[in-house]
């Protein structure tokens, strides 16, 4: 799995021009580098980099670092990925830019995912005729471990992310039911023949509601806020396409 540091610009530098760095003054205080995984990455840029400009966000292939990574409890007793020996840029899987957007460090899909719908996204659905049927396209794939918020009852359970997906589908499953909705094809990835060869999905399914309304109303339905907690904590980055229906033929398109 791939693992996550943040640089400042300066600090990367250093690092290019020599070839290998002890780390941001933090790191040298603590007598090891510190990392974060996909799941931890945007909560250390928040805590750590808040509004900060000039960063670098760098990939390293945990397996590589054999020994000298090990896992310890950080924030919110969380274990994180540090580092006991110099990192070297051969270590490198890739380093970009993490600037600015909107006052938010602007995280990569790949690393960061898409789990829950942004705003503008959300008021274009909204704005969208509600009083005809819809089918929503749901492509998942889940985390390696669940991610359950530090005071949540569950975040010590050693879940992974069919764990946490499982009871998802379970505590949402009537709310779905009461709206109208249904599932109305589902099936099992195999192979990416056009796209990017990194995505891959765990479930992929068509879910169909009577109409808009009856979307909106699963998803304020308390019984529904409370299990998309599992679904949040299960979800390593998804898709979620509006669709109406239309009739089947015998050509594309």
């Amino acid at each position: 799995m791939l693992i996550y540091k943040i640089f400042r610009r300066q600090e990367w530098e250093a690092l290019r021009d020599i070839g290998r760095t002890k780390g941001a003054p933090v790191d040298l205080a603590d007598g090891f580098i510190h990392f974060s995984t996909a799941e931890q990455i945007p909560g250390t840029a928040g805590k750590h980099f808040a509004g900060a400009e000039g960063l670098m966000l760098a990939a390293v292939e945990a397996d590589g670092l054999g020994t000298a990574l090990m896992w310890e409890p950080s924030r919110g007793g969380a274990l994180f990925p540090h580092l006991y020996r110099d990192l070297r840029i051969a270590d490198l899987e890739w380093i970009r830019p993490l600037p600015l957007l909107d006052g938010a460090h602007d995280i990569p899909e790949e690393v960061s995912g898409h789990v829950d719908p942004t705003r503008p996204a959300f008021d274009a659905f909204k704005s969208l005729d509600r009083d005809r049927p819809v089918e929503m396209l749901n492509l998942v794939r889940l985390r390696t471990h669940a991610a359950y918020p530090s005071e949540h009852p569950l975040a010590g359970e050693g879940l992974d992310g069919a764990d946490a997906y499982r009871r998802y589908s379970a505590e949402s499953a009537p709310v779905l039911k009461r709206v109208g909705a249904s599932i109305a094809w589902r099936g099992g990835f195999e192979a990416t023949l056009i796209g990017p060869a990194s995505e891959s999905w765990d479930h992929i399914f068509v879910a169909r509601y009577p109409t808009a309304h009856a979307f909106l109303e699963m998803i304020t339905d308390p019984a529904y806020r409370a299990a998309v907690t599992h679904r949040q904590a299960a979800v390593r980055t998804s898709r979620l396409i509006r669709c109406h229906p239309a009739e089947a033929g015998d050509a594309f398109g």
